[in-house]
Parts: structure tokens; sequence; C-alpha cells
């Protein structure tokens, strides 16, 4: 696969992980598992919220931290943001988890000003359990074409309160389809590269079922299947709880590794077997297209 990011929810992500390290995707994990670690270097109160960077590099001075994050309500979304002196161009895995349910999603060190560098991660809020929430930023480590990628020791950690009514299940569906089931994605008008936003829409699929989804390039036709040779995001996540009749489909999106040009959508159950590196879209699949300039 071309360079593409990938961001996961809980209940089917251990699949992902295995076929993540095949296709060239970058990983996100099944459950909430903060990152735990010694050598606290500050403890800061944010008002509720705490903030704590590790020191555990191999180079010494290195450091990330997580700017204070203000309390959240399920389904809205969540922007983690932070500093480093860690060199544009590294890859850090930002994960959000409460018990049993967890999102892990990839992002870029960006270029700041002073030898103080930047990164932002835009997390979906509605698979996670109200509560604590603990935010997790890794420094990702190795190369992934010599089998050696994985998560450093150099990370951050932040916790805050998510309000709100829980919208997922513990419990993963594989509900059958009918000819009067849907989905539905929600218009997203002209973005901007480098925009960070979220993705909405509606289903008649139940609170569970997996869900598989890539954006990429529009070429002129809809796609009927995945295309793991496509530049883009493909993502993980399930159904969860929505208004009235109908239940909700949602995806964080980060567009700063996009060029400009037209994108189409596609979201639809997740099909096959990840452990043997088989992910396919099922025959309910929902599009949108949207620019962006």
């Amino acid at each position: 696969m071309k360079h593409s990011t990938l961001v996961t929810g809980s209940l089917v992500a251990v699949g992902i992980f295995i076929v993540l390290l095949c296709v060239g995707l970058v990983t996100g994990y099944p459950v909430a598992r903060p990152t735990t670690s010694t050598g606290p270097l500050s403890d800061t109160s944010t008002g509720g919220q705490t903030a704590t960077t590790v020191h555990t590099a191999v180079e010494p001075g290195q450091y990330i931290t997580i700017d204070p994050v203000a309390n959240t309500t399920t389904g809205e979304l969540l922007t983690v943001k932070g500093s480093t002196d860690l060199p544009a161009g590294t890859i850090l895995m930002v994960q959000a988890g409460s018990p049993g349910v967890g999102y892990g999603g990839d992002t870029i060190v960006r270029t700041g000003t002073g030898g103080v560098n930047r990164f932002s991660a835009p997390v979906d809020t509605a698979m996670l359990k109200p509560g604590t929430i603990t935010i997790t930023v890794t420094q990702m480590k190795g190369d992934l074409a010599k089998g050696d990628y994985g998560m450093g020791t150099l990370n951050a950690t932040a916790t805050i309160t998510l309000k709100g009514s829980w919208l997922g299940t513990d419990t993963p569906v594989q509900a059958p389809v009918t000819k009067d089931d849907y989905i539905r994605i929600n218009t997203i008008g002209n973005r901007a590269v480098g925009d960070q936003f979220l993705i909405t829409g509606t289903t008649s699929l139940p609170i569970g079922t997996g869900l598989i989804w890539q954006i990429m390039p529009y070429t002129g036709t809809i796609p009927t299947a995945l295309d793991l040779n496509a530049t883009g995001i493909m993502a993980n996540n399930a159904v969860t709880k929505g208004d009235g009749t109908a239940n909700r489909v949602s995806l964080a999106v980060d567009t700063g590794n996009q060029a400009p040009g037209e994108y189409i959508v596609l979201v639809g159950e997740m099909k096959g077997d990840p452990s043997k590196m088989d992910i396919r879209i099922g025959d309910l699949v929902g599009s949108t297209r949207f620019t962006m300039n």
C-alpha cells in the first residue's frame, strides 16, 4: 500500500493490527491500553485534566507534551494537540481509551517555531465510555519494511472527563443485511488540506456492527471494493447509537497528509478475516464525495 493513515476503534481492531504489518498501514490498538512509564518529568494540573510528560528516550532531553484538553461529551470531536522537540516528520501514535474500548491513530510531527515542533490529531469519542479517558501519545520507532516498526519509549499521557451517555456496545454485531437497510453519509462540503473534522452519517444497521472506511482520490467511478493501493485514509470502527430510529456512523479525519483534489468516502460493513489478511467491504456501502483545496 502507498502511504496511508489508519485509525481504529475497538471491538474489531485486533485483526486490523495483524494486517497492518503486512500492507504498510500505521497501526491502531484494540482496547484502552495506556502506556506505562517511569521517570515523570512533569505533572501539571490543568483544571481537572492531568498532563504528564515522561522522559524515557535514549537521547537525553527529548520530550512530548500534550496541551490541556477540555472535557468533552460523547460523540463530539476531541482534538489532541501538543509540542515536542522530535524532528518534523516523526510519526506519533495517539491513543484514547476508557475501560474496554479505545481509539488509536497516527499523526505526524510538523515544523513549529523556536525548535518546538507541534502535533495535532482528531479523535471521535462516539465509541468511548463516559468517565475518565486516558490519552497517550507515543513516538513510533523502526522501519515497517524491516519488520521492526513499533512503539518507542518516549510518550506523554493526559486524562480528561468524557460526559454524556455511552453510544457503543460491549458486543460486536454481525447483522444480516436486508434490501431495506442503508448507510448514508452527511454532506461534507469543501475542505482545505490540513483540516481535521468529523464525518457523520446514519444507518439502519444495529449498534456494534463493524465498519470499514476508506477515503481516497476520486477517479470518476464509485469503487465497489477497497483499494489497498490507493493513497488516503483507511479505518475501522463500529456503528454507534444515533437519534430516533437511525443509528450513527462517524469517523474523525485528519487531511494533513493528503494532496488537493476530489476525494470519495466509502463506509460499509467490515467483512472477511483480518487475521488472514482478508479485509473486505460488504455489499451495503455508503459514499459521498468532497473537494480539498
